[in-house]
């Protein structure tokens, strides 16, 4: 079943029409070369000589989100928090990671909602985020406990959000 997009000579196709990429042969021997614990190893090998260039990028990212902070840019928050937490737990920080899912959602949602976004929260994000990425050590000691933390706050201002939506509507 297709369907025509709005772009002209656009086509979206189902899941069941998409040609595959292997065929029956090469996907076994891929699913089992996925599955061998040297490809793991190899795998976090490759991981590991890079983690300092993907920290140093994490730590851009970070740079750009307290810029986006100062100046409000909302959109610029969003896509740098969902950067940082797709990267972070690959560079060593994990709490980084979860303090900037927790930023993503919160912002992320409060905008699609058309919710006021309160710059506290993101302020506390930001700063907690800024911190984690500079102190491995501090990060290790108290960095799950502050993401734990600022994503149950997440949690209430988004139910207190929802509330208002939904009297509203």
């Amino acid at each position: 079943m297709t369907k025509e997009k709005a772009a002209p000579g656009a086509t979206i196709i189902d899941v069941d029409q998409y040609p595959p990429l292997l065929d029956e042969e090469a996907a076994a021997a891929f699913l089992t070369e996925l599955s061998l614990r040297d490809t793991s190893k190899r795998a976090n090998n490759a991981l590991e000589t890079k983690r300092v260039q993907i920290s140093h990028a994490v730590r851009g990212y970070i740079e750009v989100l307290e810029k986006a902070i100062r100046t409000n840019d909302i959109a610029t928050i969003i896509e740098q928090a969902h950067e940082i937490r797709g990267l972070a737990a690959n560079a060593g920080l994990e709490a980084v990671g979860r303090l900037a899912d927790g930023l993503y959602k919160y912002v992320d949602t409060a905008t699609r909602l058309e919710a006021p976004i309160d710059a506290e929260v993101i302020s506390l994000h930001i700063n907690a985020i800024a911190r984690a990425s500079t102190t491995a050590s501090e990060a290790k000691a108290y960095g799950e406990a502050v993401a734990t933390e600022l994503n149950a706050l997440v949690t209430h201002k988004l139910q207190a959000i929802n509330r208002l939506k939904t009297k509203s509507a």
